[in-house]
């Protein structure tokens, strides 16, 4: 059997960006580099630079599980990462398929509700009550600031995310607050860990919110607790942000895990 065949099998569930910088390309970019096998599946085109957001074009829930099937039948698929996707209808229809066919499959939900460029997406407000039947079947899921805050029904975003935590674990991320920036939370069972950066100065990329958590995917799929997973998933974006000074980031694992 081959070295790679060995490796971890991953999904991601996410649009496809021309530019490479987020979706299913930096995805797998990045579940390549930490040592996993990498399948992507489309749920959306996107039309844009790394810099400046035209238009996207949904697939529908039919189209998406017509790509995961074939692939779920074949594979043992350890681990997902779902990014952007239509709305929590089609989100739900796909976390069930998931479930039904590989019963102990690892699910990060990366919440996309607006592109960098400020395109929105959704506007997923009053989350919980909405989300709920999705929080309860995954491992976890990784808002930001804004995102939690809007998801949260404009909640306190601690609040917010502590109270989240008894049905799913939150990992907040704190490249948009304006205190600690850079500074993570990760929330589990209503209990909080606070993940500091490892270093003072990053430059900003387009697509680091869907690295970090294609980087949990991956690590979580190797079997690694999800704390292990956030902080080893934090160098990994740390690196990638530093890795130029451009909005495009380049990957490439250069510390122990």
């Amino acid at each position: 059997m081959s070295k790679i065949a060995q490796r971890p099998y991953v999904m991601s569930i996410a649009g496809f960006d021309p530019t490479a910088g987020a979706g299913i390309l930096a995805d797998i970019k990045c579940f390549e580099q930490n040592e996993t096998y990498g399948f992507g599946i489309c749920s959306a085109l996107t039309v844009q630079t790394d810099s400046e957001f035209l238009k996207n074009s949904w697939l529908s829930v039919t189209e998406i599980i017509d790509q995961m099937a074939p692939l779920l039948y074949r594979f043992k698929v350890a681990a997902v990462k779902i990014g952007l996707i239509k709305d929590i209808a089609v989100l739900l229809e796909v976390i069930a398929y998931l479930k039904k066919h590989q019963t102990t499959i690892k699910i990060v939900l990366d919440p996309v509700l607006k592109a960098s460029a400020g395109y929105a997406f959704h506007d997923w407000d009053a989350g919980l009550k909405h989300l709920l039947p999705v929080l309860k079947q995954i491992n976890l899921i990784t808002p930001n600031y804004p995102e939690m805050l809007s998801m949260g029904g404009q909640e306190e975003v601690f609040t917010a995310a502590g109270s989240w935590s008894a049905y799913c674990p939150v990992l907040l991320k704190g490249g948009h607050m304006k205190t600690h920036i850079g500074t993570d939370y990760l929330f589990e069972n209503k209990k909080m860990v606070e993940l500091k950066p490892s270093v003072t100065k990053v430059y900003q990329k387009h697509g680091s919110g869907c690295v970090l958590s294609a980087a949990i995917t991956a690590t979580l799929a190797k079997n690694h607790t999800l704390l292990d997973a956030c902080k080893h998933a934090k160098k990994y974006t740390e690196q990638f942000l530093n890795s130029n000074e451009s909005l495009l980031g380049h990957h490439k694992l250069q510390f122990t895990q």
